[in-house]
């Protein structure tokens, strides 16, 4: 399968799941296309950063713990990304990558894209407000336009 340039199929899909409806959706979608092209696939969720206590440092130095805390993910965001590897695994993608990140959102799936290898992102479609359709303040914008990504809005 061609892509509608002309060139090759995308190898890499990166779908961002935020635990919304339409997320979840998007992350079976991209499940089923990276099947489809025979691509890998990397499902991507946004926690928030957890910092570290002087207790736990403590105890980190007698263990030898020195990663940092994983970020924190809300119940509905860890429930879409599990539900996300299970539908991959259970269509048989092997090695789908499962990626936590914190931070700004888009910039968090910018950089997850990069580093990953990613030529296609999958992101849930969602309304814009009137103030994002003025200003072209979207997701998809900011990233096939910031970031240079072929970006696929799902719902």
């Amino acid at each position: 399968m061609i892509d509608m340039l002309g060139g090759e199929p995308f190898s890499h899909i990166l779908c961002w799941v935020d635990g919304s409806e339409e997320a979840c959706r998007a992350a079976e979608r991209a499940a089923y296309l990276a099947q489809s092209l025979g691509a890998k696939l990397s499902y991507l969720a946004v926690g928030t950063e957890t910092g570290r206590d002087k207790g736990f440092d403590a105890y980190a130095r007698i263990e030898g713990v020195s990663e940092p805390m994983p970020p924190v993910l809300k119940g509905e965001v860890q429930a879409c990304l599990e539900q996300a590897m299970s539908i991959a695994a259970k269509i048989g993608i092997a090695g789908t990558a499962r990626l936590v990140r914190s931070g700004d959102e888009v910039m968090a799936v910018c950089d997850a894209a990069r580093s990953q290898g990613a030529d296609l992102v999958v992101i849930r479609k969602r309304k814009s407000s009137l103030v994002e359709r003025l200003l072209g303040a979207s997701a998809s914008d900011t990233l096939a336009n910031g970031c240079g990504f072929a970006v696929l809005s799902v719902g």
